[in-house]
């Protein structure tokens, strides 16, 4: 019975070793496919932390399992670790209060997740912060069929005020502390302390980050939706285009000009300038700016960008340039109601639909024949052609395509 029991469990352990393996593979992966965004930016890479990843895993379990969505947790649900991002960092024994969060449901994967999150501007910020240099990375799926399936939440953190909550401090009359930022919040810190701490992050990074960052390719022509909205009433608009200042470097910044051009030179112009003044969530700081397309860029087009502003009395404008992605597979633009296509068995084709109005996203398809259909986003699906004959297919927006497969 011994040795029975002995051949069985020595394949289990291996493969339950391997998938610890894998899935650890795949988060570093992550991490290096995001700091490498960063890094292209000009900002300082992310450290994992242990402690971030625990509370990151635990949240997005608590999703799936619970099928809500969101930052924060109910006492009494399956997985709950805390309501707040700030108390599950801490529960899952980080050292730190003083945390960020980011959360994406039902990506493909962990670098679609990456992508969503760096189209929705709100969410864009937080993976390009300045005052953060630690990073979980946690996901969770099931293989059930529910709403939400997969999820994926990264929590970040800072390494010097860590550091800097491990020690002890006097109080002093006449100066202002802070006890929010600690593992306990009896721990009372210094505000002075507390600032030229988290300047020690801060100060790593530039003066002024870009994105989509100088002749980065392959940029995502679109943005659908976020929590909270910053774009009200559209279901699809372009990618966006932000600007931050780093405050340690200024005190007061003043937008004058920010404008986008085609690979024409044609300036697009149907656009929403979002800053702090005008950020119904908001959400920006006095030191960020974001141009927002209202109208989806075009696929595999270049596009330059001029930002000016006043900082502290100085002008400081750039001029740069990005592409959008391409394809290398046969790539087709949809703007008619009816179309006639012809394809070869075998190949593959891109079809973009183009949106017909700000609300105009592809819910789903319905395809006959020789077809093998997939998105690619919500306006675009990849076609691979199976076998010869005649074949169909029907989008949600009442857009009709045939194709004569040879």
């Amino acid at each position: 019975m011994h040795s029975k029991f002995y051949t069985f469990f020595v394949p289990f352990l291996f493969l339950l070793a391997l998938c610890v393996s894998l899935e650890a593979n795949g988060k570093k992966e992550a991490l290096a496919y995001l700091n490498s965004t960063r890094v292209a930016s000009g900002l300082i890479p992310f450290r994992q932390n242990s402690f971030l990843e625990k509370a990151a895993t635990s949240h997005a379990k608590y999703i799936i399992r619970n099928q809500i969505s969101g930052h924060t947790e109910k006492k009494g649900k399956y997985s709950y670790s805390g309501r707040k991002p700030s108390q599950r960092v801490r529960n899952a024994g980080y050292g730190s209060s003083f945390t960020m969060e980011n959360v994406s449901i039902n990506a493909k994967n962990e670098h679609n997740a990456i992508d969503t999150l760096y189209s929705a501007i709100y969410h864009r910020l937080v993976f390009l912060n300045m005052e953060h240099d630690e990073i979980g990375l946690g996901s969770y799926s099931t293989s059930k069929k529910r709403r939400l399936v997969r999820a994926y939440v990264y929590d970040f953190g800072a390494s010097s005020i860590v550091k800097m909550c491990t020690k002890k401090y006097k109080l002093i009359p006449n100066t202002y502390y802070t006890n929010h930022v600690c593992k306990k919040d009896a721990t009372v810190i210094p505000w002075g302390i507390y600032k030229s701490n988290l300047a020690k992050i801060v100060l790593q990074n530039p003066a002024v980050v870009w994105y989509p960052y100088p002749s980065q390719t392959e940029v995502s022509p679109a943005f659908y939706n976020e929590s909270p909205d910053p774009l009200p009433g559209y279901k699809v608009s372009g990618f966006p285009i932000s600007v931050q200042f780093n405050e340690s470097n200024y005190k007061k910044v003043k937008l004058l000009k920010f404008r986008l051009y085609d690979e024409d030179g044609k300036e697009v112009k149907k656009v929403k300038i979002l800053q702090k003044k005008n950020d119904k969530n908001h959400l920006f700081s006095a030191y960020e700016f974001a141009l927002m397309p209202l109208k989806r860029l075009e696929y595999h087009t270049k596009y330059s960008v001029y930002f000016s502003a006043l900082a502290d009395g100085k002008k400081v404008e750039k001029r740069w340039a990005f592409k959008t992605k391409s394809f290398q597979d046969k790539f087709y633009r949809l703007t008619k109601k009816k179309k006639k296509l012809t394809a070869k068995k075998g190949e593959t084709l891109v079809l973009y639909s183009v949106p017909m109005s700000k609300k105009d996203v592809l819910r789903n398809y319905s395809a006959r024949g020789g077809l093998k259909v997939s998105f690619l986003d919500q306006n675009t699906l990849k076609i691979h052609f199976t076998r010869k004959g005649k074949a169909t297919l029907k989008l949600s927006n009442k857009r009709t395509v045939s194709f004569a497969i040879k």
